[in-house]
């Protein structure tokens, strides 16, 4: 079988030999359990003409976006091809990260279909039209792999999107290897896939990371937010609890040594069990030791760390990441516990990362008649990113037909992608970086990203509900930090500041 055919494009041989894992994880239970909870839980006829003047106005060369500029319409090489896109979503009836992904893929879907790729339009990819097809990976290692499988071979898809967990990652590699298939990751934070795409790149070329940075990255954003803002909103002593699960262990390890940078004591650091379901002893020694924040990476345990800290008035603030606190419907769920919560988080309902990201957001809502995680908009703008890519190197290159896969790759590696809605550009580190095909993220300062969410009363914005308002950075602050009404803080106290 050829990488491109008439009406498919499957880029799969036909048999996928099994091959030994990179990495077999565990199929883990928990985590089955914590994505079933719902809520709970945690992108006509061809021309055969393509002219300088038809590719946009990226402004210098391998830029994608911009618009065409002529007024004219869009060359059509790759009319009549049907191109099938996968969705590694788990539970995507159901759990939040799984719908977001897999809704906010059909969304891209249709919205290429009807008008293009971003800065050249027309219909499809050059006329190409896009279909999309959902694998249910339950979170769980082994059915990721089954399914990942079934969406190349059965289902004929060219590139597949998704993947919650880094163990469900890793264990597509040996049959992404086989098949020569593009996936790219959109909802796993672990930084193993682009340190082995580093180390082996012949092999495991195929794997790209639109989102979210990996967790070495994520636990730098926090000590960049902790450098800005600690000693702005009071905490001189901080305490840590860490949910001991392996997506939080590279987390961990880079915050423990630096947190005291920050702060005059550090008393407590833990790692708090996955089946906690108790917080009182753990509360009660943060508040015996009298840190004013207690910073916490829950995923498993954060709904009832959250309603039990709420519910005993604990006399520290809380937040760090929640994976619930992300969620849309956590409010009603905890019945507006969360309130003084903060997380990391992508984006909100409320923030402008990117010109475009209000624009999705309310489009998303009207739709779905709810907001989605971090995982929908980064799967949205992967799944444009990728069209666009594909577009601009079928004109490029004066291609009438679909490219490879291996195509692909060098098309993914060279074009940046300006019409994001989390961060205004996406471009992938090269093959020769620690942390290949990672996406290319600075500094929290610098991108605006993550932004830091907290769950407020704003009755100007919802009179019966909770708002997720961003605090810091500057750049998609939506409102000042609030302090918890329970706690006594002293007269000079940042709480008691006006203005």
């Amino acid at each position: 079988m050829t990488e491109q055919t008439r009406e498919t494009d499957s880029g799969a041989p036909s048999a996928d030999p099994a091959g030994t894992a990179v990495d077999s994880g565990q199929d883990r239970r928990s985590f089955l359990r914590y994505a079933g909870a719902g809520s709970t839980a945690a992108l006509a006829a061809g021309c055969k003409s393509r002219k300088a003047q038809n590719r946009g106005e990226g402004g210098f060369e391998g830029s994608i976006g911009g618009g065409s500029g002529t007024g004219t319409a869009p060359p059509q090489p790759l009319a009549g091809n049907t191109i099938r896109l996968g969705c590694l979503a788990p539970q995507p009836e159901s759990f939040p990260v799984g719908q977001s992904m897999w809704k906010s893929m059909q969304l891209a879907v249709e919205d290429i279909n009807k008008n293009g790729v971003p800065g050249i339009g027309g219909r499809g990819i050059l006329g190409a039209k896009l279909k999309a097809f959902s694998g249910n990976t339950e979170a769980s290692p082994g059915t990721a792999r089954k399914e990942f499988r079934r969406l190349v071979q059965k289902e004929r898809c060219k590139t597949t999107f998704g993947t919650f967990l880094t163990q469900c990652t890793l264990q597509i590699f040996n049959p992404m290897k086989a098949t020569r298939t593009v996936h790219i990751t959109t909802a796993a934070a672990g930084p193993k896939p682009g340190r082995i795409v580093h180390d082996r790149y012949d092999e495991f070329k195929w794997h790209f990371r639109a989102g979210p940075i990996h967790s070495y990255d994520l636990a730098r954003a926090e000590l960049e937010f902790l450098n800005l803002y600690a000693d702005k909103l009071g905490w001189n002593t901080a305490a840590a609890l860490i949910e001991n699960i392996a997506p939080f262990d590279p987390f961990a390890e880079l915050l423990k040594p630096n947190m005291g940078e920050f702060f005059d004591d550090v008393p407590v650091f833990k790692r708090s069990s996955s089946g906690t379901t108790n917080w009182t002893p753990l509360f009660d020694e943060v508040g015996s030791s009298g840190a004013d924040i207690c910073l916490i990476a829950h995923a498993l345990t954060g709904t009832a760390a959250v309603k039990q800290w709420a519910n005993q008035n604990r006399p520290f603030e809380m937040g760090g990441i929640s994976l619930p606190a992300q969620i849309y419907e956590f409010w009603e769920e905890v019945s507006g516990a969360c309130r003084y919560i903060f997380t990391m988080n992508a984006v909100t309902p409320q923030t402008t990362n990117t010109p475009r990201t209000q624009d999705f957001m309310k489009r998303y809502r009207k739709k779905f008649d709810t907001y989605p995680v971090y995982s929908g908009p980064i799967t949205y703008d992967a799944v444009r990113a990728y069209a666009t890519a594909m577009a601009r190197y079928v004109l490029d290159n004066n291609l009438e037909k679909i490219p490879t896969n291996a195509d692909m790759v060098k098309a993914l590696e060279k074009y940046k992608f300006d019409q994001g809605t989390i961060l205004p550009e996406i471009k992938f580190t090269p093959p020769e970086a620690d942390y290949a095909h990672e996406p290319a993220w600075t500094s929290m300062k610098e991108t605006g990203v993550p932004v830091w969410q907290q769950w407020q009363v704003d009755e100007e914005i919802a009179k019966d509900y909770g708002v997720m308002h961003s605090f810091a950075p500057e750049q998609n602050k939506t409102a000042d930090y609030s302090y918890p009404d329970w706690i006594n803080y002293p007269k000079n106290h940042p709480a008691n500041q006006k203005g």
